[in-house]
């Protein structure tokens, strides 16, 4: 008897948590999920694009959403509401044709607005005579430490607005995976780009290795809450990133994987030989192949011969997971004998430094006399690199998470 009454005081137990969860535009959805978590605003804002634009978002709280999309110079397109919930979503016959303002958020949690960019591939590869040059190594979805060390560094103000004038901004990758603010990192630089591109400046984003496991869906390193964005919009993780049917997908799948400022030359892990002529070859051929579908099956077991080339199969897939690659490469960072590779792509490619992250150190180093700079660190976005341009030659310095400004030794 007693054991009766305990399975059924459980069963109750069980049935009280389950009615605690709440019914959302996705279903029913234990709270569980959610709690302990910032979801608001750019937090969780999946933005999917086919035949119109689908919004996703979550309040952080179970409230009544709110929409309202506009142009620029025309007014509202479209306004409304959705049910009382904390998972909001709202489908949109409108294309994204032109840059729109989006106005997303909640009756009581107020609203969140973002600039929806025309999409556009941005694959210039090689820029000249830029005075100012910030470079952030990992930051994997460390969106506070980001934020200090871009104000403390005098790149951005207290609201988040660009103030480096004319200086150029270089993210050399892994924004994705271990960090619990990835999604929010993502369109913070998604809006910053236009910031500084009206101040006559430019944001650079070098994809790294994690951009291309997140949507290859190798998702080893993903973090809970951005794991559970995902179960939120009832989507998975990859999905919110794919390279032609979301707008943050598209937006990083435009993106180069090498970069050339004047002498310095930029990749996440590190180059060997891109097995192309020039840096934009080499651009112009990842953005060829992330537009195949067979690129979001690369990280399989084996390929499904069904479906795609068996042979162009294995060929993409060393393309992007090829241990010496741009992506994964770390022997410059771990080895001191490797002069003669590194000078031999230095000449190749007309520069004289090259600048990589993916492999961390305790703080951003010199190696190779100079010829190679590091940015990735144990302790990720707590420091940045800058190089100030003097005639012919270029001063170079790290900048900490307390402004402190010390010279490159």
């Amino acid at each position: 008897m007693k054991i009766k009454v305990k399975i059924t005081i459980s069963f109750l137990l069980f049935i009280c948590i389950v009615s605690l969860g709440f019914r959302s535009n996705a279903g029913f959805i234990s709270d569980e999920l959610f709690r302990n978590y910032d979801f608001s605003g750019t937090n969780s804002l999946y933005v999917k694009i086919d035949s119109g634009l689908k919004i996703h978002w979550i309040t952080q709280v179970q409230d009544n959403g709110y929409f309202e999309l506009s142009r620029r110079d025309k007014g509202v397109i479209t306004k409304g509401f959705t049910e009382s919930s904390r998972v909001h979503s709202v489908n949109l016959r409108t294309k994204l044709k032109q840059d729109l303002i989006l106005k997303f958020g909640g009756e009581n949690e107020g609203m969140h607005e973002v600039v929806l960019k025309k999409p556009e591939t941005d694959l210039k590869t090689v820029y000249k005579n830029i005075n100012s040059i910030y470079v952030v190594g990992d930051v994997h979805g460390r969106y506070p430490e980001l934020i200090n060390l871009l104000q403390k560094s005098k790149v951005i103000d207290k609201d988040l607005s660009w103030i480096a004038g004319e200086a150029h901004l270089v993210f050399l990758g892994d924004l994705f995976d271990r960090g619990a603010q990835v999604t929010k990192v993502l369109w913070f630089i998604y809006q910053l780009e236009d910031q500084a591109k009206a101040a006559g400046g430019k944001v650079h984003l070098v994809l790294g290795n994690h951009e291309i496991m997140t949507m290859t869906k190798d998702l080893r390193y993903l973090n809970t809450k951005e794991k559970n964005i995902a179960i939120g919009h009832k989507v998975t993780y990859d999905q919110m990133f794919h390279p032609q049917n979301s707008l943050l997908g598209l937006w990083l799948s435009g993106k180069p994987s090498v970069l050339k400022i004047d002498q310095f030359i930029f990749a996440h892990g590190g180059i060997v030989d891109l097995g192309t002529f020039t840096l934009n070859s080499f651009n112009e051929a990842v953005n060829y192949y992330m537009k195949d579908p067979m690129y979001l099956e690369l990280t399989r077991e084996f390929p499904d011969s069904t479906k795609y080339d068996v042979e162009r199969w294995y060929r993409m897939r060393d393309f992007f997971y090829y241990e010496n690659g741009p992506y994964w490469y770390r022997g410059y960072v771990l080895q001191d004998t490797l002069d003669v590779q590194l000078d031999a792509m230095l000449k190749k490619y007309k520069s004289k430094v090259h600048i990589v992250a993916h492999t961390t150190r305790k703080t951003i180093t010199k190696k190779y006399d100079g010829k190679l700079l590091t940015t990735d660190l144990d302790d990720a976005a707590t420091e940045l690199l800058f190089i100030k341009r003097k005639k012919r030659s270029a001063e170079t310095f790290k900048i900490d998470s307390n402004g402190l400004v010390s010279p490159l030794e």
